[in-house]
């Protein structure tokens, strides 16, 4: 079979089909695209400058993070609550600057009129229509997740403009590998679109910064108040010291202890000094008494020179105190001390004055000049007294110094344990402050990497509309339409198992098809019936005159399946085709030549053998045997062997079913060497065509669309002289 062939038959079948069937869509889609509301395009572009920043600490560029960031981004802009903010901030603006009877910038007329329709009253007396800013704020405040609140239901449920399922159409791509992000939106409403991608923008902005930062300012936060406290806790440290020496009057601890340490190996020094002093003034005094016997006791005990020798005594002991206290170079100029040194020095005088008047020992009792030996016996008094003095002070020097020991040992531990605690506060001061330093360091790199998300193509109102496309649903709609029924009669060509046409004809019965006659059933050509008819049934004996005999009768089965098939009609048309030739035809039924029920019939090997010829009918040329339906009588196979050709008689409308299959099994089996073919009946005027060629009228369309189907392209009406 010819491929090409089979697809243009296939399509001239169903023509009709295929004008009428996209005629009808593409009207029914002409007629209500007339309501397809106007749809509105609106763009803009973020900058976010993170694949051209720079870094503070100099860090290198990590792709994946940009990559990862960028997703951050579109997955921010299009989170439910950024979703949220923007139906809310959309609801503000409309339910603010909206007018019913005049479209603006914000949002039209119409659509403002079917938000006041569903919006409820309580919600309507939230609207401050001076202040946008205000009417969000109500909104805000009233709105909560109840699905009887109508801010909550109006996001959650599919409403235009303002749902979540309308939001959700914004598409946001990055523009490539460059720091565009561009936000592209479409509804039917200008205003509402431009705002939709302006507040988008904004709240992108603002939440990014949010959830970028809020981090790092929660670290910052946090060093702050530990750098707050850790001073407290450090200034309290350092007040705590500053009030401990205070109390204990210490300045410099180390340094005092140090000048202690000296002061006590100095005083040690001259007590030791002061003690030799004062022994060997003992032991030479002891000495000189033991000399002058009486007279130095007289002497001794003189009152004056006692006073002096007192006065001597207390004098040394207040200069070896402030010696002790005043610094070498302060010594000179302290009038209290030079004033006790000149007095000193005068009570000496006193006492070698008084020792002259004791002129009248002059000898000792050994003839020792008396003179000279109160000398040194005054001398050795007065260094006695001095040395004494001077031993009383250092000790109680001494014992002053130990008091301080005492005092200073645990002021050191405390000192220390005190320096100790400020220095673990300070390091904890300086830790924080690091701490504190790197934290606001990163959030400088992160500002130098997102700082810069910016708004760089602004959304602008749309003065256009993108057409409602009309034409390209209609273009859809015919292509469509045409694949549908193409595809749908496609699949009945593959898939029916109806005797519609040869082709499938041949397929289903494994039998050959000689012919088509026309059916009843096309009242347009009905007035043609019978020229139909006639043609079909003369191309039918044309197509069997190769299988007459000459001189004896030949002899044609016609049989069918199922009763009804149109076995007599088709042999009323063969006869006068026939009789019209000429040619003798006897027509013999089995409702009155022959019985179907007798025995010689089931039983029969021959025509003869059931059916004779009367000996006064001629002799015909052509003997038409109308058999009973095989489903209801049986049929003499070897009868049908000695025939000249046996017809199988078919209606073109019905269904060959398995049990067809399986009746006609044992005739083509019997037959195989007789011929055995299908004639349809009742087929359509195309399947009739194929085999006789055009049929009556002959138009100059029809004859265009024959030629066309049969691949004449080229083809002329011309004869040829």
């Amino acid at each position: 079979m010819d491929i090409l062939l089979f697809i243009s038959q296939f399509f001239y079948r169903i023509r009709y089909w295929l004008l009428w069937g996209t005629l009808f869509a593409a009207g029914i889609v002409i007629y209500f695209t007339q309501f397809l509301p106007y749809s509105y395009t609106v763009k803009g572009s973020l900058y976010a400058g993170i694949t051209n920043s720079t870094s503070l600490d100099g860090s290198s560029i990590n792709f994946s993070v940009i990559n990862s960031t960028f997703d951050n981004l579109i997955s921010i802009a299009k989170s439910q609550g950024t979703l949220k903010q923007v139906s809310l901030h959309l609801l503000a603006n409309s339910l603010t600057y909206g007018e019913e009877w005049k479209d603006n910038e914000y949002i039209q007329a119409q659509h403002y009129r079917q938000l006041l329709q569903i919006t409820p009253k309580e919600v309507l007396a939230l609207v401050d229509r001076k202040e946008v800013k205000k009417t969000f704020e109500n909104l805000k405040a009233y709105s909560k997740e109840d699905q009887n609140n109508f801010i909550y239901s109006i996001f959650k449920r599919p409403m235009p403009f303002y749902s979540a399922d309308a939001l959700d159409n914004i598409s946001i791509k990055r523009v490539g590998n460059s720091d565009i992000l561009e936000i592209v939106y479409t509804s039917a409403d200008p205003g509402i679109t431009q705002k939709t991608v302006s507040i988008l923008i904004n709240e992108l902005i603002s939440a990014y910064e949010i959830l970028r930062f809020k981090s790092t300012n929660d670290v910052i936060a946090y060093f702050e108040e530990q750098v707050r406290l850790a001073k407290i806790k450090l200034n309290e440290s350092e007040d705590d010291l500053m009030q401990y020496n205070v109390e204990e009057r210490v300045i410099n601890y180390s340094e005092e202890t140090k000048a202690l340490a000296g002061t006590r190996y100095e005083v040690d020094d001259r007590r030791e000094l002061a003690e030799r002093t004062f022994e060997s003034a003992v032991a030479l005094r002891k000495m000189l008494d033991e000399k002058m016997d009486i007279r130095a006791q007289i002497i001794r005990n003189n009152t004056n020179l006692l006073q002096e020798l007192n006065k001597v005594s207390s004098l040394n002991q207040s200069i070896m105190e402030q010696e002790i206290f005043i610094k070498d170079n302060q010594q000179t100029s302290n009038e209290q001390l030079q004033k006790e040194k000149k007095a000193l020095k005068q009570a000496e005088n006193n006492i070698s004055h008084i020792s002259d008047n004791l002129n009248e020992f002059n000898f000792t009792k050994e003839g020792v000049g008396i003179e000279s030996m109160i000398t040194e016996w005054l001398t050795a008094l007065i260094n006695e007294a001095k040395a004494k003095a001077e031993l009383e002070v250092l000790k109680q020097r001494q014992q002053d110094i130990l008091d301080q020991y005492g005092q200073m040992s645990p002021i050191g531990t405390q000192v220390n344990r005190k320096e100790r605690a400020i220095n673990i506060e300070e390091d904890n001061y300086r830790t924080q402050l690091k701490g504190l330093a790197d934290a606001n360091l990163r959030l400088k790199n992160i500002e130098m990497n997102t700082s810069n998300l910016q708004t760089v193509a602004p959304p602008a109102y749309p003065l256009t509309d993108n057409g409602r496309n009309r034409s390209l649903y209609i273009l859809v709609t015919l292509i469509g339409s045409f694949i549908f029924i193409t595809t749908y009669f496609l699949l009945i060509e593959v898939l029916d198992r109806t005797l519609s046409n040869p082709y499938r004809s041949t397929r289903l019965t494994g039998l050959p098809v000689i012919a088509a006659f026309n059916g009843i059933s096309n009242l347009k050509y009905r007035g043609f019936l019978k020229a139909c008819n006639r043609i079909a049934a003369a191309y039918s004996c044309r197509r069997l005159n190769k299988y007459m005999k000459s001189g004896e009768p030949t002899v044609i089965n016609l049989l069918s399946i199922n009763s009804r098939e149109g076995k007599s009609f088709l042999a009323k048309y063969f006869i006068n085709y026939w009789q019209s030739e000429g040619l003798t035809v006897r027509l013999v039924t089995h409702e009155y030549d022959f019985d179907a029920t007798n025995r010689s019939y089931v039983q029969a090997q021959h025509l003869h053998d059931f059916w004779v010829l009367n000996n006064a009918e001629q002799q015909p040329d052509i003997i038409l045997v109308e058999y009973p339906a095989i489903k209801d009588a049986g049929i003499p196979l070897p009868v049908l062997q000695k025939a000249d050709i046996n017809l199988l008689i078919a209606n073109a409308c019905r269904l060959w079913r398995d049990s067809d299959t399986t009746t006609i099994a044992p005739f083509k089996e019997v037959l195989k060497d007789t011929p055995f073919m299908l004639y349809l009946n009742n087929a359509d005027r195309e399947v009739v065509e194929s085999f006789t060629g055009e049929l009556p009228p002959r138009t100059p369309i029809r004859s265009l669309f024959n030629r066309l189907a049969q691949f004449g392209l080229t083809s002329q009406k011309n004869a040829v002289k």
